[in-house]
């Protein structure tokens, strides 16, 4: 109790026992009318004793995953403003109510904390949105079919972007070759890209605006895909696809805000609360301020600063960085602490870097974007700046590599909480893993990575070095924790089909029958734990993000199915009832 309302218990009994018990009878009549004032004070601070503030939002009758350091479960939650200030049970909690709380019934369902996802591209999302998609083809020629289609309702010499494909989704998996699509799409230039965004396909008009013959080298950090005669075929890999989309037109400022809130309304649909964005520049981050202050950011963003071109080492990185960088801007509605850097190519594309050859293209070891000297200078300016770097990294060369330019910079610069990653870890040696440990380096990993590319790896890699491919287990059982997320929309960007990856290590058929490489799976409280309080910690956000606790944010995703408990197989027919956003609803199911 406070010292105020002790102060009026104290003169409460003091009039009582002065004129009342004492029978002064006149002086109680002299005094009652201070009396009365007194007791109703009092009265209401014994009231006020028992009952905290109302809440704005109260959650009850449900199972609340708390993702604390016990995961414990409770049933019920409150919030006030845009900050939980309770979590206990159905009982306790109506305390808080009042007739202007808003209450929902939960009805059972699961909260958990808002999922995130720790690696995202939400402009390309909302570029699929918009554009061409031919996500699931199983041959060249449909793509074909689908261009022809696009031409009909669009203007000659209008640009058709798009893509999404897979070749080895097809019958022939062999890169395909411009020639039959250039001559239904002659008078307007195609970029289609591949799925992973590794690697692209442009017909001859778009050839022809790069300039691009035989006679064109490849760039540095990527290659052109020839026929025998030294002719592009059309697929252009890693930092090829830069000498054509350099003339693709850039979105205007609308453009660009509306794809990305159409990008934000697919992921609260789907329960995330929060995006890791891979790789922005200033014109994004003044978008995204913009936004927040119109109130028309609906979600959370913490996003990696990168750039297009390299930036020249011989200007002042440090100051650069720290100018850019925001610790939190709109109620942590946008974070600017980290930088994004691309270092190898992806697995699909044979762009990942290895020591030995692939198996399925002998004389190809994968390549390298920049050097590992370029990698040490980020990281020497970023820890200056006191920025993270978050490097992109698929293959074994890749990873090493990187992870040695990351300690070359940190014994220039020693910080133990810089919270440097590796964006996808995705196959490596167990040994690489102690380097991960001792120089506290985070794997940020996409677990349907795994279930999309499982059915190839083999035969790009072998089975020895398969065995190192996505080695969640690994990495947790080291001490590590893993920060998960979808490359969406590489991926679909459904948290819950990545949860279901993590347990299973299988498809949504569910081959193969015991999970491939089964001893790699998660549990699903880890699973869990990526997408929410590890997702959060990889960002410095574990203090108001990531777990159900009093004083954190109010960010929830509520689902239909308890996913601790049921079979795997049902997390895929788990949908999200409600995403609630710093204690707003931002999304409800019909």
């Amino acid at each position: 109790m406070s010292n105020a309302k002790k102060t009026d218990f104290v003169l409460l009994n003091f009039f009582l026992q002065r004129y009342i018990l004492n029978g002064d009878e006149v002086n109680f009549m002299k005094n009652k009318i201070w009396l009365y004032i007194l007791i109703t004070f009092s009265v209401a601070s014994i009231i006020a004793c028992g009952r905290p503030a109302p809440a704005d939002l109260v959650l009850h009758g449900g199972k609340v995953a708390t993702v604390d350091e016990e995961f414990s479960v409770h049933e019920a939650v409150a919030v006030r403003g845009d900050k939980i200030v309770f979590v206990g049970s159905n009982q306790d909690v109506e305390k808080y109510i009042l007739p202007s709380t808003t209450v929902i019934d939960l009805k059972g369902d699961l909260v958990l904390p808002g999922l995130i996802d720790a690696h995202a591209h939400l402009h390309s999302l909302g570029d699929e949105l918009t554009s061409l998609s031919v996500t699931g083809t199983e041959s060249f020629q449909e793509i074909i079919d689908a261009v022809a289609t696009r031409i009909q309702s669009t203007k000659p010499g209008e640009w058709i972007v798009g893509g999404r494909w897979d070749q080895n989704d097809w019958e022939d998996k062999a890169f395909p070759v411009h020639d039959p699509l250039s001559e239904v799409s002659s008078d307007n230039p195609v970029f289609l890209s591949r799925i992973d965004g590794n690697a692209a396909f442009a017909n001859q008009k778009a050839l022809e605006l790069a300039g691009i013959t035989k006679d064109t080298p490849d760039p540095v950090g990527g290659f052109i895909i020839r026929k025998e005669n030294g002719e592009p075929t059309g697929v252009l890999v890693n930092r090829a696809m830069n000498l054509v989309t350099g003339n693709i037109p850039s979105d205007s400022d609308e453009q660009f805000k509306q794809k990305f809130l159409k990008a934000v309304r697919s992921c609260l649909s789907v329960g995330l609360t929060g995006v890791h964005e891979a790789g922005i520049g200033p014109r994004h981050i003044n978008l995204y301020k913009n936004l927040i202050d119109n109130g028309q950011l609906n979600m959370r963003v913490y996003a990696m600063l990168g750039e297009e071109k390299d930036l020249p080492l011989d200007m002042d990185l440090a100051a650069y960085f720290k100018k850019l960088r925001i610790e939190q801007y709109g109620h942590h509605l946008l974070a600017v602490r980290s930088i994004k850097l691309y270092f190898d190519g992806a697995l699909g594309s044979r762009g990942a870097a290895f020591y030995a050859p692939y198996v399925d293209d002998p004389d190809n070891n994968g390549l390298l974007r920049i050097t590992p000297e370029y990698i040490t200078a980020i990281s020497q300016a970023a820890l200056e700046a006191d920025m993270g770097v978050n490097t992109h990294c698929i293959g074994i060369r890749g990873n090493r590599l990187c992870i040695d330019a990351y300690e070359k910079a940190f014994k220039e610069n020693p910080k133990p909480d810089h919270r440097f990653r590796i964006e996808h870890a995705q196959i490596l040696e167990q040994k690489d893993v102690e380097k991960f440990v001792s120089l506290g380096i985070i794997p940020a990993m996409q677990p349907t990575h795994c279930t999309s590319d499982m059915y190839f790896v083999e035969d790009r890699v072998g089975t020895e070095r398969a065995k190192g491919a996505y080695a969640w287990r690994w990495f947790i059982d080291a001490g590590l924790v893993i920060p998960c997320g979808s490359d969406f929309p590489v991926e679909s960007n459904n948290p819950l089909l990545g949860i279901y990856a993590a347990v299973t290590r299988q498809d949504p058929e569910g081959w193969p029958e015991d999970g491939w490489h089964p001893e790699q799976r998660m549990t699903i409280e880890e699973a869990i734990k990526g997408f929410t309080i590890w997702a959060a910690y990889s960002a410095f956000q574990e203090d108001v993000l990531g777990s159900i606790e009093v004083g954190k944010y109010a960010d929830f995703t509520i689902l239909d199915k308890n996913i601790l408990e049921i079979d795997p197989k049902e997390i895929l027919a788990t949908k999200t009832v409600y995403t609630i956003v710093a204690g707003q609803i931002r999304y409800r199911a019909k």
